[in-house]
């Protein structure tokens, strides 16, 4: 009687692809890096003369 059982297989799960782990928030000083470097940006561009 076990004969005429017929078996089955559990299919292979694929590997899950590796997750990006979530970014906390910014460290307080990237605002203010940003500013600064935006501010430098603005500085450099009127001394190149291309703000009019």
């Amino acid at each position: 009687m076990s004969d005429n059982v017929v078996k089955f297989r559990r299919p292979e799960k694929q590997p899950e692809p590796p997750q990006k782990k979530p970014r906390g928030p910014l460290p307080a000083w990237v605002p203010a890096a940003g500013l600064l470097a935006l501010a430098v940006v603005i500085y450099l561009v009127g001394q190149a003369g291309l703000l009019g």
